[in-house]
């Protein structure tokens, strides 16, 4: 029987600020009190593009991060390398 682990809630946002008329300066947080600066863009569109892709990006990261994904990635591993020998 399989247990399932609850996973750890995801907090992301990011944030657009206008600099000027024509440049528009996004940053974007996991934890809601240190923003990690993505990048500056010509368009309000541009930038909230950039920002969903960022925490998209980030979001897939810790998915894959998590101690239960390293733990089957060995196990996986060794299963493979144990047919191998076999083999």
């Amino acid at each position: 029987m399989a247990l399932h682990h609850s996973a750890p809630s995801c907090f992301m946002h990011w944030s657009v600020q206008r600099v000027t008329n024509n440049l528009f300066s996004v940053s974007a947080t996991s934890d809601g009190l240190d923003y990690t600066h993505v990048g500056n863009y010509r368009s309000v569109e541009d930038a909230n593009r950039a920002g969903r892709r960022f925490v998209s990006a980030k979001a897939h990261d810790q998915g894959h991060n998590t101690p239960e994904r390293a733990e089957a990635k060995i196990h996986q591993q060794r299963h493979l390398a144990s047919s191998a020998m076999e083999g």
